[in-house]
């Protein structure tokens, strides 16, 4: 039978405070929020996971709709099951960004959601304000000169031509990371990674009917 202790992932860092049959939650010191859903339904997913640049116009529909911005959206592939690896980005008051990284795992009849919930604190915009500063001395950034703001700061990171939603910034590019490994985005992109090569599933879920739209 499967159930939300069919999928195990390393959780060594968390501290749980809540589990029931359809969601574990864990937290820990830096305010950031790890959830493990269960929906005993077939998903909402309305494409095919082989089927990427639906399943990013249909990501970016919903978090936009939702008044947040597309940072990434690609499938993976662990123990041979195919599954989402998303990062939303969401505003918060009174400054900053609330980063939102999941790793989706659809079958027919049910589907799991890990997800991880990282706010911004303290001095919002460092990330920003130190790339900009530094593109801006390296004498690789334009300055629009109608608006005064950064030309091609902000853009959707698969579709330049878009300008709806929160959209991601050049500051939010995976190669600053290092540079930042304790901002928010840069600790949802190490945790996608780090659970990923974690994650185990029962047989039963090995085994089960695959998603099909």
């Amino acid at each position: 039978m499967i159930t939300i202790r069919s999928i195990n992932f390393e959780t060594a860092d968390w501290v749980q405070f809540e589990s029931n049959d359809n969601c574990t939650t864990w937290h820990n010191d830096r305010r950031e929020l790890l959830f493990l859903h269960y929906f005993a339904i077939h998903p909402d997913i309305p494409c095919a996971l082989n089927d990427l640049t639906a399943l990013r116009d249909s990501y970016r529909f919903g978090v936009n709709q939702s008044g947040g911005g597309l940072i990434s959206v690609n499938v993976v592939r662990i123990q041979g099951l195919l599954g989402t690896r998303t990062i939303f980005k969401f505003p918060q008051q009174p400054s900053g960004n609330a980063y939102v990284a999941s790793l989706t795992f659809p079958f027919r009849d049910f589907s799991f959601v890990i997800k991880l919930q990282c706010p911004e604190s303290h001095a919002t915009g460092r990330r920003e304000t130190s790339i900009l500063e530094q593109l801006r001395l390296a004498g690789e950034l334009e300055m629009s000169p109608v608006t005064g703001t950064p030309v091609g700061w902000a853009k959707d990171p698969y579709d330049p031509s878009l300008t709806i939603g929160n959209q991601m910034t050049v500051a939010e590019e995976v190669r600053y990371d290092n540079l930042f490994p304790d901002h928010p985005l840069s600790r949802a992109r190490n945790f996608l990674t780090r659970v990923a090569n974690s994650i185990t599933f029962a047989p039963e879920v090995l085994n089960a009917a695959p998603f099909v739209k």
